[in-house]
């Protein structure tokens, strides 16, 4: 009976975010013209500097880098740890508690479904009308394969980092303060302001240390096809390091959990 619910969550999640297409189709044409902008800069940063490549990166690929992030956090991104507030503040998780899967199928279920949406309505139609704008040359179809292969994981990566972040607010009851922060720090530490090429040994060695490269920075070297992301062998370590990521994440959030929870308190008592 359970493995049919998982399917069923999705279902009805995907139907109930269907209703918010017109923000997806807002972000659609918006990110053109953040396109058209970082085209603008960097033309006029590379033509300052009298250099076709900067840091490794060449024009195309530098203004693409910034457009990367949009299109990886359609495929990773997710309200996990915010919704989560809601519903404690709420008492809405007490009927998710009564319910016969685990709040964390529930989030990952709707996670899920959004994601598609996004890829769907927001990823397909900017990867198009962007590369008509300037055409990302680097990319292959081998190249967006193994985009896809990271993608996945780094999904995952992110989902089980929000839950994480967003049982806090068993104990914060409101955590969007820690929910700003944690998604500032994950995209800084990740690489989505600034390639990582560009940050000091000491700040590296550091952010190696953290999942957030993993979520943003490799899916967009894969993209992107630039060495050492352009190699079959760098990408199958990539992927083990996703994947024994996830399993820490994966078992620290089923412990917290256990833990955490018997702070909760409803409405009501």
């Amino acid at each position: 009976m359970k493995d049919r619910l998982f399917p069923e969550i999705i279902r009805v999640a995907f139907k109930s975010l269907f209703q918010y297409r017109w923000t997806f189709a807002v972000t659609v044409l918006t990110q053109p013209f953040v396109l058209l902008l970082n085209m603008a800069l960097f033309q006029s940063i590379y033509t300052y500097n009298q250099t076709e490549v900067i840091k490794g990166y060449g024009y195309v690929q530098m203004v693409w880098y910034f457009l990367s992030f949009m299109i990886v956090n359609a495929f990773v991104w997710n309200a996990t740890t915010i919704e989560m507030s809601h519903k404690i503040l709420s008492g809405d998780l007490t009927g998710d508690l009564l319910k016969p899967v685990s709040v964390l199928t529930l989030e990952l279920g709707s996670s899920i479904a959004s994601r598609i949406i996004a890829v769907i309505m927001d990823f397909l139609p900017t990867i198009v009308i962007c590369s008509l704008i300037l055409f990302p040359s680097f990319l292959t179809p081998w190249s967006f394969l193994r985009f896809l292969i990271v993608i996945i994981p780094a999904f995952f990566l992110n989902f089980f980092t929000a839950y994480i972040m967003g049982m806090a607010a068993l104990i914060l009851k409101n955590n969007s303060s820690l929910y700003a922060v944690n998604n500032l720090f994950a995209a800084f530490a990740g690489g989505a302001f600034i390639p990582l090429e560009f940050f000091p040994g000491w700040a590296n060695t550091i952010v190696a240390a953290l999942p957030f490269k993993y979520i943003f920075y490799w899916p967009i070297m894969c993209f992107l096809n630039k060495a050492p992301a352009d190699e079959w062998t760098a990408v199958l370590g990539i992927l083990k390091i996703q994947l024994i990521w996830c399993a820490v994440l994966f078992a620290a959030a089923l412990v917290l959990w256990k833990r955490l929870v018997a702070h909760y308190c409803a409405a009501g008592g």
